[in-house]
C-alpha cells in the first residue's frame, strides 16, 4: 500500500546477524525480587479500586430504591449513576494518555488515587442523586486513570516470565475489590442509608495506594525514554536483585534507537496517532487491541457484574437474599481468575481465551433460558391487570419499572403501578407493592451467573489488558493503552447504560442470547487474527504484526511464535 510504513526502522545485516545470538535475556529469570513484588503490589492496588467501584455499586443500586425514594429513581436514572462513572472513566483514560507519556506512569497512578479519595467523601455525602452522578463522575476520571496505567506499570517494570500472571494478578485484584464490594453491600443493606458507606469506604484503599505509591520507582522503559539512563540502570537493578542487567539495558537501549532513528514515528497528536496508522504493524495490533476490549464488554459481563443483584431479584430473589448471592457470584470470580494466573503461561493466552469463551456462552445460554422458564412458570398466577399496568404473569409485570405486585383478598396476585396512592381501591390487601416473584427456578440463573464467572475470570477478563500491554512498541504503547482502554470504557458505559432498557425491549433472555451472539462473533475474530505473545520480549512483539501473512487459528500462531524464538537464539 503506497505510503504505509511496513516495521520500524530495520537493523541492517550486520545488526541482525549479531542480534541474532543474543540469548533470551527474560528466559529463566527465576523468582521475583522483593522490589518487584513490591511494584506489583502498589499497582494492583489500582486493580482493587477498580473492582470495589464496580462490586459496591452493584448493591448500592438495590439500597438506593428503598432508602431514598424521595429521588424516585427509575430505570433511566439508574443507569445513569452507574453510566456516568464509566463514560468518565473512558474520558480518565484517554487522558491517562497524555499523562503518561510526558510525567510517567507513577504520577498517573498518584494522581488517580487522589482524585478517587475526593470523590469517595462526595459520594458519601450526596444530597441527592446529581451530586451522586457528579461524584460517580469524578471517580470514573480517577479509575481511568489507574485502569489504563496498572497493567502498562506491571508489564514494564517485570520480566517476561513474570509479566502475563503478574498482568493477570490485576484482574485477580479486580475480583478481590468487586467481591468486598459486594460483602459490604450486603454487611450494610439493613442499616440506614448503608450505601452512603460502602460508597464512601473507597476512600482508604486509595488514600493506601496513594502513600505506596510515593516510595514505588519510576518505569525503567519511561526514565530511558526520557534520557534518564543512569536512574534507569539503578532501578532496574533493584528489580531484579541483581547487577547484572547490560543484555537487558541494551535490549531496552536498542528500542530507543529504532524510535529514534525512524522519522516515521512518533510525533505528537495527530502526528502521532497518523504515524501509527501509517505503520502496519501497530495499525494490526491497534485494532486487535480495540477488539479485545469492545468483545470482552459487548460479552455482557458488566451487566453481570454492576446489576447482578438487579437480575437475582428479576429471578425471584428477595433484595437482601440477591445481593449476598451477587457476592456469592463475586466470590467464583475471584476463585477462578487463579486459573488464569496458573494457565496464562503454561497455555499461552490464545488457548486460554478461546476456551473462556466457550464457556461464557454456555452460562449466558442457561441464563437465557433460566428466564424463559421462570416467565413460563408464573403464567396464569396473575387475575388481571389493574390501571396502566396490565400483564398476564407476575413476570411480564415486573419487565415494567413502573409496575409491581400485590395480594388480593383472595390471595391472588394484581398487577398494580408502583406510584398508586391507594392500594386497597385497586383490590390489593395491604399497602405493600412488591417487585419480586416468587419461583422455584431462582437457582437456574444464579448457575447461569456462576458458569459464565467460571469462563470470564481466567481467560476475557485478565487477557485483554495483558496482551494490549505487551502488542505495542513503545513509541506508540502510551497512546495506543489510552485507546484502546478508553474503548473499554465506553462498551461499558454503553452496554450498562442500555442493559435494563434491552430486558424490557427484548425480554431478559432475549438480553442474554444477544451477548451470547457478540462471543461468537468475537471468537471467530480472535482465531483468525489473534497471535501468540507467550514468550516474545516487549522489544520483539511488533514482529508478530510486521508479516505480510494472517494468522490462522492457533497451530500458526504458535509457530510464528517458535519462529521468532528461533531468530533471537
Amino acid at each position: 500500500m503506497s505510503g504505509e510504513t511496513t516495521e520500524c526502522t530495520p537493523l541492517n545485516s550486520a545488526e541482525n546477524e549479531n542480534s541474532a545470538k543474543k540469548p533470551n535475556i527474560n528466559e529463566n529469570t527465576g523468582p521475583l525480587s522483593f522490589k518487584a513484588k513490591l511494584v506489583t503490589l502498589a499497582a494492583v492496588l489500582g486493580g482493587f479500586l477498580f473492582g470495589y467501584d464496580t462490586g459496591v455499586i452493584n448493591g448500592a443500586l438495590v439500597q438506593l430504591g428503598d432508602s431514598q425514594p424521595d429521588w424516585e429513581l427509575t430505570d433511566t436514572k439508574k443507569e445513569l449513576i452507574v453510566s456516568s462513572a464509566i463514560w468518565a472513566c473512558a474520558v480518565g483514560a484517554l487522558s491517562a494518555g497524555v499523562l503518561n507519556k510526558y510525567l510517567g506512569r507513577k504520577i498517573s497512578m498518584m494522581t488517580g488515587a487522589a482524585i478517587l479519595t475526593g470523590a469517595s467523601f462526595i459520594m458519601a455525602l450526596a444530597p441527592n442523586w446529581q451530586t451522586l452522578v457528579f461524584a460517580r463522575a469524578a471517580d470514573g476520571i480517577a479509575i481511568g486513570f489507574v485502569s489504563m496505567t496498572g497493567p502498562l506499570y506491571i508489564a514494564e517494570q517485570l520480566p517476561l516470565d513474570w509479566r502475563g500472571p503478574m498482568t493477570v494478578c490485576y484482574q485477580l485484584f479486580i475480583t478481590i475489590g468487586i467481591l468486598l464490594g459486594s460483602i459490604l453491600a450486603g454487611v450494610f443493606e439493613p442499616v440506614a442509608n448503608g450505601w452512603r458507606w460502602t460508597l464512601g469506604l473507597s476512600c482508604i484503599p486509595s488514600t493506601v495506594m496513594f502513600i505506596f505509591m510515593i516510595f514505588m520507582p519510576k518505569s525503567v522503559r519511561w526514565l530511558y525514554f526520557q534520557g534518564q539512563t543512569e536512574e534507569a540502570e539503578r532501578i532496574l537493578k533493584e528489580l531484579r536483585g541483581t547487577d547484572d542487567v547490560e543484555m537487558e539495558m541494551e535490549e531496552i537501549a536498542e528500542d530507543y534507537r529504532k524510535t529514534i532513528n525512524d522519522k516515521a514515528l512518533g510525533g505528537k497528536g495527530c502526528n502521532l496517532f497518523s504515524n501509527m496508522l501509517r505503520n502496519r504493524a501497530v495499525r494490526r495490533a491497534l485494532l486487535l487491541g480495540v477488539m479485545l476490549q469492545l468483545f470482552q464488554q459487548f460479552s455482557g459481563i458488566n451487566t453481570v457484574i454492576y446489576y447482578s443483584a438487579t437480575i437475582l431479584v428479576m429471578s425471584g430473589a428477595s433484595s437482601n437474599k440477591a445481593i449476598w448471592l451477587s457476592a456469592a457470584v463475586s466470590t467464583a470470580n475471584v476463585a477462578f481468575t487463579f486459573i488464569g494466573i496458573v494457565s496464562v503461561e503454561r497455555f499461552g493466552r490464545k488457548i486460554l481465551l478461546m476456551g473462556s469463551m466457550i464457556v461464557m456462552m454456555i452460562g449466558l445460554t442457561l441464563l437465557g433460558i433460566s428466564f424463559i422458564v421462570i416467565d413460563k412458570s408464573s403464567q396464569g398466577i396473575l387475575t388481571t391487570g389493574v390501571g396502566e399496568c396490565v400483564a398476564t404473569s407476575c413476570y411480564a409485570c415486573l419487565q415494567s419499572d413502573l409496575c409491581g405486585t400485590c395480594t388480593d383478598l383472595a390471595g391472588q396476585l394484581l398487577c398494580v403501578s408502583r406510584n398508586a396512592t391507594d392500594l386497597v381501591s385497586l383490590g390489593c390487601s395491604g399497602d405493600k407493592v412488591s417487585s419480586v416473584c416468587e419461583t422455584q427456578y431462582s437457582w437456574m440463573a444464579v448457575l447461569g451467573l456462576v458458569v459464565y464467572i467460571m469462563g470470564f475470570a481466567p481467560g476475557m477478563g485478565p487477557l485483554p489488558w495483558t496482551i494490549n500491554s505487551e502488542i505495542f512498541p513503545n513509541w506508540s504503547r502510551d497512546t495506543a493503552m489510552a485507546i484502546t482502554t478508553t474503548t473499554n470504557w465506553i462498551c461499558n458505559s454503553i452496554i450498562s447504560q442500555t442493559f435494563l432498557q434491552l430486558t424490557n425491549a427484548a425480554t431478559t433472555s432475549g438480553a442474554f442470547f444477544i451477548y451470547c451472539g457478540m462471543i461468537l462473533i468475537g471468537m471467530i475474530y480472535f482465531f483468525i487474527f489473534l497471535p501468540e505473545t507467550r514468550g516474545i520480549s516487549l522489544e520483539n512483539t511488533e514482529q508478530l504484526f510486521s508479516s505480510s501473512l494472517t494468522f490462522i487459528g492457533i497451530k500458526s500462531s504458535l509457530k510464528k511464535r517458535e519462529i521468532l524464538n528461533n531468530e533471537k537464539q
